[in-house]
């Protein structure tokens, strides 16, 4: 999913904004470049254990969670 991110510098704030494409509600703002991969590392996962754990699909992952022994 990093790899679809995108970021620009906003020069009216003078911080680098990152987003995911197609993901809604996926954006930060950093002062610099490394912030921002890193707190957009950080929402993605975040974002991706929240979806998980809801059983909602997320484009690109196909989960399946099975109990203990039992086979999928």
């Amino acid at each position: 999913m990093l790899a679809k991110a995108e970021y620009r510098f906003d020069e009216s704030v003078k911080e680098w904004a990152g987003w995911v494409k197609g993901m809604p509600g996926i954006y930060v703002q950093a002062k610099d470049l490394e912030s921002a991969r890193n707190q957009l590392a950080e929402v993605l996962e975040e974002y991706l254990f929240a979806s998980f754990q809801e059983k909602k699909k997320v484009k690109g992952f196909d989960i399946r969670i099975c109990s203990y022994a039992k086979a999928c």
